[in-house]
This record gives structure tokens, sequence and C-alpha cells, in this order.
């Protein structure tokens, strides 16, 4: 995943993070620890679907 774009749930201002690539057969429920640009917090996000943890909208 080249990058991504998040909305920070502290601020709800969007948010531009770049992860590595997921290797093959990772699995699809691992999330990575990210140090927000906006807030300076850390959130967590699924490395496969690009979603912060618990955050159940559609995008």
């Amino acid at each position: 995943m080249p990058h991504l774009l998040f909305k920070c749930p502290r601020t709800g201002m969007n948010v531009q993070h770049w992860l590595a690539e997921p290797e093959p057969g990772d699995p699809r429920l691992v999330y990575e620890s990210v140090v927000c640009k906006a807030c300076t917090r850390i959130h967590f996000i699924n490395s496969s679907t690009g979603k912060l943890l618990g955050d159940e909208r559609d995008n």
C-alpha cells in the first residue's frame, strides 16, 4: 500500500501516511501503529485495508 489517507479521530483532519507493502501470506487482521501528524498520538491502522482500529464506517 503506497500511501493511505485516514481521518484523525481526535482532530477530524485528513492525514496522509505511508505504510510498507504487506508481505504475501500476512494475516488480514494485522494493525500497525502510526504516529498521527495531526494530533501526535498513536493510531492503529489495518495494513491490508487502511482502516483505523474501531472504525466501522465503509470508506
